[in-house]
């Protein structure tokens, strides 16, 4: 994003979930000036999604988005080559590809198929197939 204005955000929901997912039913966020501006909340109303604030300084009360939040900041620490670790905005997609087709551990469910109805194909399982068929073409 070029800004973090409550215009870029809008924008930036519009493209990255409800183009791809459709609309929430609800958006719950934090306190954030972004999502509590005139513009934002013009946008859910306008996607027909309500939006709904947690309580002000009590992180437990988004304790699913902070556990998230943890869960991939701890990730890109891991995976981040860099000592200033400059380059963790190279590496988040895929980090977050890693995340969304593991096991969650408190569902008892991989998020990926949770959305999609099926397993992911990694790369990995794409190169021993295609390696598979090769020497099954050979033989």
């Amino acid at each position: 994003m070029s800004d973090t204005t409550a215009l870029t955000v809008a924008q930036a929901c519009e493209e990255c979930i409800y183009r791809r997912f459709g609309a929430p039913s609800l958006i719950r966020h934090d306190r954030d000036p972004r999502f509590m501006s005139e513009v934002f909340q013009a946008f859910t109303e306008m996607m027909q999604s309500r939006s709904r604030a947690t309580l002000s300084y009590i992180p437990q009360a988004n304790g699913q988005q902070e556990r998230s939040v943890k869960t991939v900041m701890q990730s890109i620490k891991v995976y981040v080559e860099d000592p200033l670790q400059q380059d963790w905005d190279e590496i988040v997609e895929r980090v977050v590809l890693a995340i969304y087709t593991s096991l969650d551990t408190t569902r008892k469910e991989i998020p990926f198929y949770l959305v999609h109805g099926w397993d992911a194909h990694s790369t990995l399982q794409a190169m021993t197939t295609s390696l598979r068929l090769l020497v099954e073409v050979e033989t």
